[in-house]
């Protein structure tokens, strides 16, 4: 069976994050397009473009499996044509609650989805929530209907921190070892090196960079794939935008949703600073280096047996 795992760890008790769960306008706020929760019609229905798949009303019920108040929750979900369950733990740990999230394939269906398709998804969804609970922004959702997914990849998202501080999550070693690289080395001038740490990835190449305002760099693995980050300051905040460019029309990028995660990863950092840790989960063999380093080092605090 394979699973997808991810914790993280909210300011927030368990009756409040519950709530968040299984509330539908709650729901609506950090989660889905569309929500309708009933407990004791043992109903869990969420569709539109934000889920995977893009689900209309119809294909969006899923059946509540088991509920246990303020301690757990489990549901089923028929995606890209796979039985799947998600469940929920909820764990006090002192101020904070690990909410424990896995998220099982049952029986595959005819689309070829894994852990990893899923893993994005709840990084993303998870993040919201923590910022939901919060009282700041959460709509970092990404498009799922099939047009939207294709070709090259734009995201735009809106933090409220200076320019300087954003650019130096993409520039600083030690902040991209928060997000995204396990062992980042930057050489911050155009023709510089970039890179990630990634075992399987090598070195990038800067071929442009402005302080503040632009950073892009060639993925070399990827012939003619680009990576062009720009930086707008207004009023103290800065909107940040992505572009991830050089696939087919009709491609769609594996990236899209992970780009999309990164990125409210990046907002939560810049408006949280040093208070902000990623969720995490069970490193994949063979697969650890593409991890950010954060998320390798704090293996020992996973809840979920392996």
């Amino acid at each position: 069976m394979d699973k997808t795992r991810v914790q993280i760890a909210i300011q927030a008790n368990p009756e409040k994050i519950f709530s968040a769960l299984t509330t539908s306008a709650s729901l609506v706020s950090w989660f889905a397009e569309h929500a309708d929760v009933d407990l004791e019609a043992r109903r869990y229905d969420f569709w539109g473009r934000f889920t995977p798949d893009a689900p209309n009303r119809d294909n969006g019920k899923h059946p509540l499996l088991e509920i246990e108040t303020n301690q757990r929750l489990k549901y089923g979900w028929q995606v890209y044509d796979a039985d799947t369950t998600v469940e929920f733990r909820l764990l006090p740990r002192g101020e904070k609650t690990i909410v424990a999230l896995e998220h099982a394939i049952e029986k595959a269906g005819a689309k070829d989805v894994s852990r990893f398709s899923f893993e994005d998804f709840w990084f993303l969804s998870l993040e919201n929530l923590r910022r939901y609970l919060d009282g700041r922004s959460a709509d970092a959702r990404v498009d799922f209907t099939p047009e939207a997914m294709k070709g090259d990849i734009h995201h735009t998202i809106e933090i409220d921190a200076p320019a300087s501080t954003v650019f130096a999550l993409l520039i600083e070693p030690a902040q991209l070892n928060r997000w995204i690289a396990s062992n980042a080395s930057v050489d911050p001038v155009k023709g510089g090196e970039y890179s990630f740490g990634w075992a399987m990835v090598g070195a990038m190449k800067i071929i442009d960079i402005e302080a503040d305002k632009k950073l892009a760099y060639s993925l070399e693995q990827d012939k003619g794939n680009i990576v062009t980050w720009t930086l707008e300051e207004s009023g103290g905040k800065t909107r940040l935008t992505l572009v991830h460019s050089g696939f087919g029309a009709d491609d769609v990028p594996g990236e899209y949703a992970g780009w999309k995660s990164f990125m409210n990863w990046m907002r939560s950092m810049a408006e949280y600073g040093s208070d902000w840790q990623s969720p995490i989960v069970p490193l994949p063999e063979g697969w650890e280096s593409i991890y950010a380093a954060t998320i390798i080092n704090r293996q020992p605090e996973l809840v979920w047996e392996k």
